[in-house]
Formats: structure tokens, sequence, C-alpha cells
């Protein structure tokens, strides 16, 4: 939502979230704040009206997220918004992860509904591995399953500054964006 107001006007912006409450401080800088919450599917309709583009972040609920995904699209739909990004996983089409079938099915889900889209496969964040820091100092070594240890992590903030940008951009014939650092 930061990178987004520096391109829209804060009244403009709409942070649909499950605890408005916790979000004060958007509502303090003139964001709408208004509820919504993937297990409660008629909380969608009201959090979107009026929308012309959603960001959908993946749930990080495991085993239900396509059901809770299905329901974001859904409502976008009937809202009747002009774009639709979602923040999918790093090659989710080709990616051995388990969690990855559950983006792959999002992913054609959103193909299916015949809203304009943007998908932004999201790697994993540099966040994540600098919190296995004190184990590997403590054990020596960082252990983990990156073949010959090469990664190319971003930070959450580069991700979310690329997110923004589609959002505010043309996101031109239903693009798939890779998301990763540069160089590993």
């Amino acid at each position: 939502i930061q990178n987004l107001l520096k391109a829209v006007p804060a009244e403009r912006v709409v942070a649909a979230v499950r605890r408005p409450e916790k979000v004060a401080d958007l509502a303090a800088l003139g964001v709408q704040v208004r509820k919504a919450d993937y297990d409660q599917p008629a909380t969608l309709a009201s959090a979107f009206a009026g929308a012309s583009r959603i960001l959908l972040i993946s749930s990080s609920a495991v085993g239900v997220r396509v059901a809770q995904h299905q329901a974001v699209i859904t409502a976008a739909k009937h809202a009747g918004v002009e774009l639709l990004a979602y923040t999918s996983l790093l090659r989710a089409d080709s990616s051995p992860l388990a969690l990855a079938g559950e983006h792959v099915q999002t992913e054609a889900a959103i193909r299916a509904s015949g809203l304009r889209h943007a998908i932004l496969r999201h790697g994993w964040y540099t966040e994540n591995y600098a919190m296995g820091i004190p184990m590997a100092l403590q054990h020596g070594a960082l252990i983990g399953c990156a073949g010959e240890g090469r990664i190319a992590s971003a930070a959450r903030a580069d991700d979310a500054s690329a997110d923004a940008a589609v959002l505010v951009g043309d996101a031109i014939g239903n693009p798939v964006y890779e998301l990763a650092g540069d160089d590993s």
C-alpha cells in the first residue's frame, strides 16, 4: 500500500483486511479500510465495491487456499474489476514444491474467470532466509534444498514495489511475471 500511495491518492486506495482495527495507521492516511476475509465470502462483495483493480495476496492457509482464492475471484468478477493481480509462487507451473499445485489451480481459476489479470510469481523472500541465520550460526551451516546452494532471493519490499507497479500500470495481455533476485 505504501508503494501505491506514491502513485495513487490515498482516498482511491482500499485496504481489504481481516481486522480493520489493525490498520488504523492506513485509515489515518486516508486509505479506505474495509473488512474482507477469504473465509467469509459475504465480506468480499462490500470490500470490492467500486474497485477497479485488486491484488489477491495468496492465502497462507495450505489445503484450503484454492477455495479461498476462488471466493475472491468470484467476488472480483461480480464487482466488475478491470484487473485482478495474484501473488503466486515463482515458476509455479514447473516447480517441484508441494505448494505449487494450489497456486497452479488458482492461476487456472483466474484464467477461466475471463477477468483481465496479471500473475505475480514471487520467489522465496530474503527475509525468509534471514530467519534461519541464528540456526545456521549455531550449527555452522545453512541447510536447505537449493542444489548447489545458489539462490536469487528478493526482499519482500522489492516484490511489493513490483506488485504496485503492475496495479497502476497497463498489464497488457494477461502477463505472468517471475519475481526474484537478479543474480544468484
